[in-house]
């Protein structure tokens, strides 16, 4: 069954042969490329849709596969949809919101969990993420009125991710800690419970390096450093960016709108006086 929206990648799928399941802001970034290093091809990650049409898609996986979402359709992709987005990518980071399905979709996939202290996870999400992205007028007027008008899916999106990886309906639980907190523990018991432990590299952010890394993917070991990316001012100033130009973009569309709009009028107008005769 073909998606009625662009696929992330293009090509002949491939098997999935490894799944990043932890959450946002536990070395995602770095893993992607290490995992690219270690030449695994196309290697997912969130920092990839640099296309606007490519959040379509993903938001709409989203929607299909997340049960705790008020926009839930219910309609659980299939083996066939998931290859299709994904297409040639051997390894997929960040798709955590989407973590039972991809572990129903690729079971034979190797899984690594990279977790943190929860108190210094959290400060990283809620600083990096979530405040920036959902929190203020300018982004409830960004998300909910400039991107739409402007065709754009980027913050709802993310919006959903927030939502989906702690199990919640309500945006503003995404930012609660008690609710993080157990949306957090739920998240990593389940992975390890699902995951057998051969096929599972539950490793703490700090110990993440080449040796544990390549033992567990059978892989020898790079001659270079680890990669160590770190992109908290990236990501907040990627989110202001977004909305500032969606504040920009939305109102001036809402204006041009508003003109044409009020020029068809007069014309109606104009119109309708020299053809109904005045009595």
């Amino acid at each position: 069954m073909s998606p009625k929206f662009k696929p992330f990648a293009e090509g002949e799928p491939c098997p999935k042969q490894v799944l990043s399941l932890g959450f946002y802001r536990t070395g995602s970034r770095s893993l992607k490329e290490a995992l690219t290093i270690l030449g695994y091809k196309n290697v997912f990650h969130s920092s990839g849709i640099a296309d606007p049409a490519l959040m379509v898609g993903f938001g709409a996986a989203a929607d299909d596969n997340i049960p705790s979402l008020p926009t839930y359709t219910g309609k659980t992709w299939t083996r066939e949809q998931w290859d299709e987005y994904f297409g040639p990518c051997e390894a997929l980071t960040d798709v955590t919101p989407y973590s039972l399905p991809m572990l129903r979709t690729y079971p034979e996939a190797k899984v690594i969990l990279v977790h943190r202290d929860f108190d210094s996870w959290a400060t990283s999400y809620l600083r990096t993420l979530a405040i920036p992205s959902s929190t203020g007028i300018l982004a409830w007027l960004s998300g909910n009125i400039f991107e739409p008008v402007l065709g754009l899916h980027i913050s709802q999106t993310l919006w959903k991710f927030y939502m989906g990886i702690f199990g919640v309906c309500d945006l503003r639980k995404a930012r609660d800690r008690r609710v993080m907190r157990a949306g957090y523990d739920n998240h990593y018991d389940t992975i390890r419970r699902l995951v057998p432990p051969e096929n599972l590299l539950d490793i703490k952010l700090e110990d993440l390096d080449w040796k544990p890394l390549c033992e567990f993917l059978g892989k020898d070991t790079p001659d270079v450093p680890f990669p160590r990316a770190n992109e908290s001012a990236v990501y907040q100033n990627g989110i202001s960016r977004l909305h500032r130009l969606a504040f920009l973009g939305g109102l001036t569309k809402i204006a041009v709108g508003l003109t044409a709009t009020g020029g068809v009028f007069a014309a109606a107008v104009w119109t309708s006086r020299r053809l109904i005769p005045r009595v």
